[in-house]
This record gives C-alpha cells, sequence and structure tokens, in this order.
C-alpha cells in the first residue's frame, strides 16, 4: 500500500452482538446502547517510522480498525515478519479491530509461481490462518500488487480459498486493490476482477492515489475529479457497504530540474517548505489538492502537491454522500494533525448504523441510517409518527438534559428529541419532548428581539387565545394546528394537556424569519412555519429543529 506502489465493531459477530445487545436492553429500563458505527475509519501503521507511532498512540481512540503493516510475502512461500513487539502489544490490547496487511516481496512474474500453484497457494493460505488464531487478530488485509493481468483468475482463487479459512472461524477477509476508472485493465490494476473479489472480502479498499506518482510529473497526487470517477465506476462492481475509500496523507516534491523521483513528504516536512525563503503555495479548488513551488539551495526548481485538512476532508465527504463503508488513511505519521478534528466529528451519536431487516420491535430508516425500538418506536407510532417528529437521527444515547441538568436516555429527530423520563414510568409523561424550541431561539440569539417580548392580554383578537404563562397569543393559521395536535394520552378528541405536552407554550408571536422570509411562530417545543403556497394541510408545517440542533452540534453536516 506504500506511494510508490501507488467501527472497532466490524466483525460481524461484533455486529450481530450488538444488534441483539439493542434488543435486550428496553426503553422501560431507561438504557441505551451506543450503535456500531456503519463508516469506518481505517488506519494504516508502519514500524519504520517513529512518527507512525507517534500518531497511533495519540489518535488510537479516533479509529476503528487498524491495518499495521506487519508481514511480508517472500519468493519461497514464507512470511516475513516486520512487526515491533510493543506496538504488536498495544494494538492487540485496544479493543479496536486489528487486521494487519501483508505485501508481496515477489513482483509480476516471479509472483506467478506463488499465486498459480494450488499446493502454493493453500501452504499460505496455511500460514496466514495459523499466524492471525495465534495473534488474536480480527482478520488480515491482503495487499498484493504489481500482478500480472493475467494472475487474475489465480488472485481471485486465492482471496476465496482465504475467505473459506477465515471466515468459519469468525475471522475477516479484507483486500487492497488498485483504483480503474472503467473495465479497461491497465498494467497495474489489470489483476483486479472487482466482482469476484467483493463476493469474497469483507471489506476492498481502492488505493484511490499515485495518480501522479513519484516516477512521473508533477501534479495532484488524488485529483478529486479522478477519485470521483473511480468511486462511480467501483460502485458498480463493489457493494457500496463493503468499499473502503483509500485516502493518501502524505505529499510529493519533484524536482523540476533534475527530474524524478519525486521524494515523499509528511505535513511536518511540507510546513518547512512553505516556510523557504521566495516560496508560493495555494490550494487546487478544483482538483482539492495544495502544492507548493520553490528553489532549493542549488538553484533547483521544486513543486510540491500535498494532502491537507481540505484534501481530506473533501474525499470523507464524497466517501459518505456515496454511502460507502469508511474511509483508510496512508499512512499515519504523514498527516495535517487537523485531520483528527474532522475524523472524531465521524463518531458521534448520528453516525449512521449498518442496516438490518426491520422487525415489530425495532424499525430501520435508509433514509436516515437510524432505528426506532421499543418504548421510543411506540410512542413515535402513536403521537405522529413522520410527519410530526420525522425520521431518526441517531440511536438511543445518554444526554445531559439542559433544563434540569441530569442524564437521561435520549434520540433526536428530524423535528425533535424523546427524553424518557424513569421517574415518571407509568404516567403519560414517561416519554416527553425536548424544549427544542426554547433551545433553538437561544442559540440563535432570538430571544431578546421584538417578537419574544411578553404581550398584554389586550392584545389577543377574538378569534386568537392569550396563554398568561408566557404572555403570548396564538392566531389563526397557527391557532388551529395547535389544537388540531398532540400527544396520544387517551383523552376525548385531542385534548389541551395532549397539545401542551407535544407543543408547549407559545414563547413568541408570529414573525417573519429572517433565514427563510417565512411566518413564523415559535413554542417551547417547536416552531411553526407557515408556507401559504403549499396546497392544505400543508400550509402550516413544523420545522426541522431536531436536524438544525444535531447540525449546530457538529454531528451532521
Amino acid at each position: 500500500m506504500g506511494q510508490t506502489s501507488r467501527q472497532r465493531p466490524a466483525l460481524h459477530l461484533a455486529l450481530a452482538l450488538m444488534i441483539a445487545l439493542n434488543a435486550l436492553f428496553s426503553l422501560a429500563a431507561g438504557l441505551s446502547v451506543r450503535a456500531a458505527p456503519s463508516f469506518l475509519r481505517w488506519g494504516y501503521y508502519v514500524t519504520y517510522d517513529r512518527t507512525s507511532w507517534t500518531t497511533l498512540q495519540n489518535h488510537l481512540g479516533t479509529l476503528d480498525i487498524v491495518s499495521p503493516y506487519f508481514f511480508q510475502l517472500r519468493a519461497d512461500g514464507s512470511i516475513e515478519e516486520l512487526s515491533d513487539p510493543t506496538a504488536d502489544r498495544f494494538l492487540r490490547q485496544s479493543g479496536l479491530t486489528i487486521v494487519p496487511m501483508i505485501k508481496n516481496v515477489p513482483r509480476w512474474d516471479e509472483f506467478t509461481p506463488l499465486i498459480a500453484d494450488p499446493q502454493r497457494r493453500a501452504a499460505i493460505i496455511a500460514r496466514l490462518v495459523a499466524l492471525v488464531e495465534q495473534r488474536g487478530y480480527h482478520g488480515i488485509h491482503i495487499d498484493f500488487e504489481a500482478v500480472n493481468a493475467s494472475d487474475a483468475p489465480h488472485l481471485t482463487a486465492f482471496m476465496r480459498e482465504l475467505a473459506a479459512q477465515l471466515h468459519p472461524r469468525g475471522k475477516l477477509v479484507t483486500q487492497a486493490v488498485v483504483a480503474r476508472t472503467s473495465d479497461t485493465p491497465t498494467t497495474w490494476g489489470g489483476a483486479y476482477d472487482y466482482r469476484a473479489l467483493a463476493e469474497v472480502n469483507d471489506y476492498i479498499v481502492v488505493m484511490a492515489y499515485d495518480f501522479h506518482y513519484a516516477g512521473g510529473s508533477p501534479g495532484p497526487v488524488a485529483p478529486l475529479t479522478w477519485v470521483q470517477r473511480v468511486v462511480a465506476y467501483l460502485t458498480t462492481r463493489i457493494p457500496p457497504e463493503k468499499l473502503i475509500l483509500g485516502i493518501p496523507l502524505y505529499g510529493y516534491d519533484w524536482d523540476i530540474t533534475a527530474g524524478p523521483p519525486a521524494r515523499s513528504v509528511r505535513f511536518d516536512h511540507v510546513q518547512e517548505l512553505r516556510r523557504r525563503p521566495g516560496a508560493t503555495s495555494g490550494y487546487d479548488e478544483t482538483e482539492q489538492e495544495a502544492w507548493i513551488r520553490y528553489t532549493d539551495d542549488q538553484g533547483h526548481q521544486h513543486e510540491v502537491w500535498h494532502a491537507d485538512v481540505r484534501s481530506v476532508t473533501a474525499r470523507l465527504e464524497l466517501a459518505l454522500d456515496r454511502g460507502l463503508a469508511g474511509v483508510a488513511l496512508w499512512r499515519l505519521g504523514h498527516e495535517d494533525p487537523a485531520v483528527w478534528n474532522e475524523l472524531a466529528r465521524l463518531n458521534t451519536p448520528a453516525t449512521r448504523i449498518p442496516a438490518f431487516p426491520s422487525t415489530p420491535e425495532r424499525r430501520y430508516f435508509a433514509e436516515t441510517g437510524h432505528s426506532l425500538a421499543y418504548g421510543f418506536k411506540a410512542f413515535w407510532e402513536r403521537s405522529g409518527g413522520l410527519p410530526i417528529f420525522g425520521y431518526p437521527l441517531t440511536e438511543e444515547f445518554t444526554e445531559m438534559n439542559p433544563d434540569l441538568g441530569r442524564p437521561f436516555t435520549v434520540q433526536y429527530f428530524e423535528r425533535q428529541r424523546f427524553e424518557y423520563h424513569p421517574e415518571l414510568a407509568g404516567t403519560p409523561y414517561e416519554v416527553q419532548l425536548g424544549r427544542l424550541g426554547a433551545e433553538d431561539a437561544q442559540r440563535r440569539g432570538l430571544l431578546g428581539s421584538q417578537p419574544f417580548q411578553p404581550v398584554p392580554a389586550s392584545a389577543a383578537a377574538s378569534d386568537c387565545r392569550f396563554f398568561p404563562e408566557t404572555s403570548h397569543t396564538l392566531c389563526e393559521p397557527f391557532l388551529s394546528y395547535w389544537q388540531s395536535h398532540g400527544l396520544e394520552f387517551g383523552d376525548p378528541r385531542i385534548s389541551f394537556r395532549e397539545s401542551l405536552a407535544l407543543f408547549g407554550y407559545p414563547i413568541s408571536e408570529p414573525f417573519r424569519d429572517p433565514a427563510t422570509g417565512l411566518t413564523v411562530q415559535y413554542f417551547e417545543r417547536a416552531r411553526f412555519e407557515y408556507h401559504p403556497d403549499n396546497p392544505e394541510p400543508y400550509r402550516v408545517l413544523l420545522g426541522l429543529l431536531g436536524t438544525d440542533l444535531v447540525r449546530a452540534k457538529g454531528w451532521i453536516r
């Protein structure tokens, strides 16, 4: 996976166990279960650069899978070990999913005898299986490159036979593949039958970098327009839920005067080059990669293209937008430190969970990648469902209530936040709605504005209702909507207390929202919006307060 050649719970068993645990912990017990992330953050660790070890120690908690480059396959079929005992022990005790990487030393024609002979393949596989089991790894990561295109059937057979041995043992089979943008085989990428490999691998990492490589001309290492074409093509061959986008963290420094090869540069090297007298730098907004031009001490002209937080974020967003299984970072120790903040944001309560078949007890929503179960599911269904609350944006988790200063089990939806109150078990108020209207108004700095100031009772027209509790009025068309919706407490028709439990009291008068131009009115738990161009009964809609709050927290983009 080197440049010159170009969630936690990834195991099926772990995911099945997580789903089972979700089923065991009911809402009635007031417990929440953190769901396994479906968007994986995968990092490559190498033993030959101390910066990689430093990064691994400092940022292990921001990764879900680690592939340490610990092994090489020799020409005689034996396995050479490169592992460092300290790092090996550290990783195996981390609790993360560890799938060590093995690369092939023999290349091209020298590799063919190893991969083409069924007996030699079987011997290699036996060594890998023993290695995985004896060390307690979660699987293996195969990075066989410089393979003849004619050996594609043999490489597929190797992976199929490896999977037949490791899958029954509950181990992951994963593979790195060279990037292509079409069915036309390339010299470097012709050995990969993507469809066939997808059938036997749990995850496939596409090495979407080295478009401009050390031995070639200067240019973006991973131009975004090319990466987009790679992803568009591969998702027609590999299910997105199995495809991991490889992202470069490094750069290349080309000596234009002397010619290639370029030297690989880390981000700290890049910072030094940027500070050289006379150096110029910039960022290519189309290809989403940074560059530097400078003159060295011998008078040679240099051009550098490198990754930074902007380039990594652009590729993260591509992987998220295309619904890929995650991203893999080559390699730890090369990165812009700001990358870790972006990766940390992916591990939030709003991180999508793996899809599963819905049951009467638990329903999965593909629209947002989240589920509803047990008590919250029953509450959602009987109290308005999708039109009132929207889709779930998180799983259940524990959060501090901003009003009460106590932790509660909560779940966010597009328009609301459910809160479980065990102290009120058996009453209609066991599940309550968050005061998202008040929170949103405060977050936006609206509470001091004129519409939120109290008005006298005399300000209410005859067809309006005045609420002395907050000194605000409620008039048409919002009054009818407020009165015709409410939580389900079993009262005849829709009672005042049911409407109050759903929306709360008004905390503003109607006003034109400067952000949308709509006429709106805030309530303790909602924001009513008037859409005059909509047909009835959709002229009054509830604002997406849950979405706005989750976005403000940085959980979604």
